[in-house]
């Protein structure tokens, strides 16, 4: 088992009613297995915010692991290391 730290933000706090979230999960595990976890732990209204399909981050929602955002890595596949630290974003729009 491995720790690693997710931070949820804005309207993603308010859904989880935390603002951040030490988890153990098993070594090598991906972004998607992650989210499958808080997906259970979370529910429905906090999936339909984070995903498009169960193979797709929603577009309004930015990843990020370390500081990079997963599109630009492996997305879902993107494996997950020890003290690793994934933010949850939703992107802010309007007009």
């Amino acid at each position: 088992m491995i720790d690693v730290k997710i931070y949820f933000l804005s309207l993603l706090a308010d859904i989880t009613n935390i603002k951040e979230l030490n988890l153990s999960i098993q070594v090598n595990s991906t972004i998607k297995e992650i989210l499958k976890i808080l997906i259970s732990k979370f529910g429905k209204d906090f999936e339909r915010k984070i995903l498009d399909s169960p193979d797709s981050i929603s577009k309004y929602i930015i990843l990020g692991l370390n500081g990079k955002d997963i599109r630009t890595l492996e997305n879902l596949d993107t494996i997950v290391n020890q003290h690793d630290e994934i933010l949850l974003l939703p992107a802010i729009a309007g007009g």
